[in-house]
């Protein structure tokens, strides 16, 4: 094959699937060797697939499409994790500060009370040593709240009788005061 601007590579048909360089093979030389193509496997020229955009698993094949084609992405998809981020991981975050601050600070679900033997041992110091009664025992119910301002009877035992005591506490650091026995 020529053209009007002279040879180029040797452009010769015969010479096709050839090493560069070799001479022309001819009927004299013996067979030729197997070209590089073959119609058998013909070259397939047309656009290129359009880029696929995010993971594999958002193609689908629809009606017309065959198997390995790649089909249109589901766009719903990535807002969705996109928004469930953005709500989801705001919220988890309160939760978990909630959670946290629940558990160490006191008064919130960790709620402070009397140690119930101690608050018993300082009830009696106090009726001992403030209003100068002789007492023998006492009793006050578990789980009271060390709250400024709570107030909780005390049942005490002074001399043989049983009283009431009303116990007040003063502050939230777990300091109260003792009412007169009645």
């Amino acid at each position: 094959m020529t053209s009007p601007y002279g040879p180029f590579h040797d452009n010769d048909p015969q010479r096709w699937g050839q090493p560069l360089g070799s001479p022309p093979a001819g009927p004299e030389d013996g067979p030729r060797p197997a070209p590089r193509w073959s119609a058998a496997s013909p070259l397939h020229w047309g656009p290129a697939p359009a880029p696929q955009w995010g993971p594999a698993s958002t193609e689908q094949s629809g009606p017309g499409q065959q198997d390995g084609e790649p089909g249109r992405r589901r766009p719903a998809t990535g807002r969705r994790a996109r928004l469930a981020l953005t709500v989801g991981g705001p919220v988890l975050a309160l939760a978990a500060l909630v959670v946290v601050l629940g558990l160490t600070w006191p008064g919130f679900l960790n709620q402070k009370v009397f140690d119930g033997p101690a608050l018993q041992v300082g009830v009696a110091d106090v009726l001992r040593n403030s209003y100068q009664v002789d007492v023998t025992g006492v009793s006050c119910p578990a789980g009271q709240p060390v709250r400024a301002e709570a107030r909780f009877p005390c049942a005490v035992l002074v001399g043989g009788e049983q009283k009431t005591v009303t116990i007040v506490v003063s502050s939230d650091d777990g300091r109260f005061e003792v009412g007169r026995p009645q």
